[in-house]
C-alpha cells in the first residue's frame, strides 16, 4: 500500500486525516453506485480542489492495483482498506474506538472450517459485527462458485466500517447487503445493496426500511425472482437517462 499510503499524504497533509478517509470512502461509494449519488458526491468535494478531487481518483486506482496484485484465481487475497485503517489508529483518535479487524490467516481458517470439504451454496452468509468484510472475502474465496450462489448479509456500527465492506464486497464480486445498525440493540439507520459488477448495476443505498428484510427472513425463491427483476428494470431505466452523467473521480 506504498503508493496508497502516498497519495493519501498528499491530501491529508491540509484536511484532518480522519476526514479524508471517511471522505474517500464516502467518495469511493458514490463512484459506484453509477450515478445514483451525484448529489452527495458533489457535496463532498466542496471542501476540496480540483488537484486534490483528481488524487482521490488515483487514490482509488492505487487501492484497485494493490488488490490485483495480492489476489489471484486460486483464492488468494488482500484487504488493504482495513489495514491501512489499523495502522493509522494513532491518528484517527478516540474516534478509531480501538478497533483491530481479524487476521487473514484466521479468517482463511475460520472459512475453510465454516465451508468444509463439500463446501455450502444457496446459503445467505450473515456477519453481524463485519468490520472491513475480509471474514466474508475469506469465506467467498473458499469456492469460485460461491460469488454468483450466496448472499452476503454484512452489519456494523461502525459507518466508516459499512463503507468498507461495501467497497471490498464490490471489488471481490461479493452480491448482498451491508447495514450500519448496531447488532445488539437491532438499531438501524441505513445500508447498501452490493451487486456483482458484472451486473452494471453497482452500489444502491438503503434506506432503514429497505434494511428490514434482508435481516429477519431468508430470501425465498420468489423474491430471488423479484430481485431479478428490479435489477432488470434498474438497467432499463438508466440506460433511458440521458441526463446521467459520469462523476469526475474517474
Amino acid at each position: 500500500m506504498n503508493d496508497f499510503n502516498k497519495i493519501f499524504n498528499q491530501i491529508a497533509y491540509r484536511h484532518d486525516f480522519m476526514k479524508v478517509f471517511d471522505d474517500f470512502l464516502t467518495l469511493t461509494i458514490c463512484a459506484l453506485s453509477m450515478g445514483r449519488m451525484e448529489t452527495l458526491y458533489l457535496d463532498t468535494i466542496k471542501e476540496y480542489s480540483k488537484e486534490e478531487i483528481s488524487l482521490f481518483g488515483n487514490l482509488l486506482g492505487a487501492l484497485i492495483i494493490e488488490y490485483e496484485k495480492r489476489a489471484s484465481i486460486e483464492g488468494a487475497w488482500y484487504e488493504g482498506l482495513g489495514d491501512f485503517f489499523m495502522e493509522n489508529t494513532s491518528k484517527f483518535g478516540q474516534d478509531a474506538r480501538g478497533q483491530f479487524f481479524t487476521p487473514d490467516t484466521i479468517c482463511n481458517f475460520m472459512a475453510m472450517v465454516t465451508a468444509g470439504e463439500d463446501g455450502l451454496s444457496e446459503r445467505q452468509i450473515i456477519d453481524p459485527a463485519c468490520g472491513s468484510g475480509r471474514m466474508l472475502i475469506a469465506f467467498d474465496r473458499t469456492d469460485v462458485k460461491n460469488r454468483f450462489e450466496n448472499f452476503y448479509v454484512a452489519c456494523d456500527i461502525d459507518n466508516r466500517c459499512v463503507k468498507m465492506c461495501a467497497i471490498n464486497m464490490f471489488l471481490y464480486g461479493l452480491k448482498g447487503v451491508v447495514i450500519h445498525m448496531d447488532s445488539l440493540s437491532q438499531k438501524i439507520w441505513m445500508g447498501y445493496r452490493v451487486f456483482l459488477a458484472d451486473s452494471g448495476i453497482g452500489i444502491i443505498p438503503l434506506d432503514k426500511h429497505e434494511c428490514i428484510p434482508y435481516l429477519y427472513k431468508s430470501r425465498t425463491d420468489k423474491e430471488k425472482s423479484e430481485e431479478f427483476q428490479l435489477t432488470q428494470e434498474i438497467k432499463i431505466s438508466e440506460h433511458k437517462n440521458e441526463k446521467a452523467i459520469q462523476l469526475t473521480l474517474f
